[in-house]
């Protein structure tokens, strides 16, 4: 019995051009590339903004910490960024912030304040 045809008033299946075979389409069966062999660029002007962003950052926080009696500047609106580099800035950032925790592991380890062994540890 074919559904198909009893369904459409016995024409069958009316789609032109349908994959009567139901193969699915190559495209579809290939795989989206790994998270580490995705390349992105950001502009020169877009590191230059990131950068010039983070110092007011550090400077903030210096404020804060050192200087509490001064009263922080408000904060500015920050930039309206496509969805694309928004993302890109959210990898950048993240990569940043592994980098500083993996820089400051090392220096425990380099003025003897933490034993390799320990980290090995925790790390299992």
């Amino acid at each position: 019995m074919n559904n198909n045809a009893n369904a459409n008033g016995g024409a069958g299946n009316q789609n032109e051009g349908a994959n009567h075979d139901h193969q699915i389409p190559q495209h579809l069966l290939q795989h989206a590339p790994r998270p580490r062999d995705v390349m992105f660029t950001m502009t020169g002007r877009q590191l230059e903004m990131i950068y010039v962003t983070w110092a007011a950052a550090r400077m903030r926080v210096h404020q804060y910490l050192y200087q509490p009696a001064l009263q922080l500047p408000p904060y500015q609106l920050p930039p309206d960024w496509p969805d694309e580099t928004r993302a890109m800035i959210v990898l950048w950032i993240a990569r940043e912030r592994r980098m500083f925790e993996m820089e400051m592991r090392e220096l425990e380890y380099l003025l003897g304040l933490q034993d390799r062994m320990d980290e090995e540890v925790r790390r299992l």
